[in-house]
């Protein structure tokens, strides 16, 4: 189970660098100006790792509580969709299972958060560093 998260991890972290990848070419100009008004490179660095990173922080967090509710209640959700679509979902003399099993592995669960969380951060940092890095001349050149 965690090769399969860490996969869908991975896939969230490469949204989260062409996200940020587009946004600093979409304010490249708001960039170099604010490098002219006297804002250093860390500072540039540290607005697009602090994005970033709350944009991982939020998803890691709320995938993490709706992961939790659905392993909580899925028993419920089973037989509520049962009785909406009127077809026995995981029939017990077909599956032999009375009831769907949902077990919480702490250890597990852990483990994908600070590897979802460290890979949300990791993914940050490649935009923030090309937004440092640009040139204010060489952005506000053909605006």
């Amino acid at each position: 189970m965690f090769m399969i998260l860490t996969m869908i991890v991975l896939v969230a972290a490469l949204n989260i660098i062409s996200g940020l990848t587009m946004l600093v070419k979409d304010k490249g100009h708001d960039i170099a100006i604010l490098r002219t008004m006297g804002a250093t490179r860390g500072s540039i660095l540290r607005i697009f790792l602090i994005t970033g990173a709350s944009i991982g922080v939020v998803g890691t967090l709320a995938g993490f509580l709706l992961g939790m509710v659905v392993c909580l209640n899925i028993e419920s959700i089973r037989q509520f969709v049962s009785w909406l679509t009127r077809t026995e979902i995981f029939s017990p003399e077909l599956y032999y299972l009375s009831q769907l099993p949902a077990e919480i592995q702490v250890g597990e669960t852990v483990t994908v958060l600070l590897m979802a969380l460290g890979l949300s951060f990791l993914a940050t940092v490649y935009p923030a560093w090309r937004a440092a890095r640009l040139d204010p001349v060489e952005a506000l050149r053909y605006e």
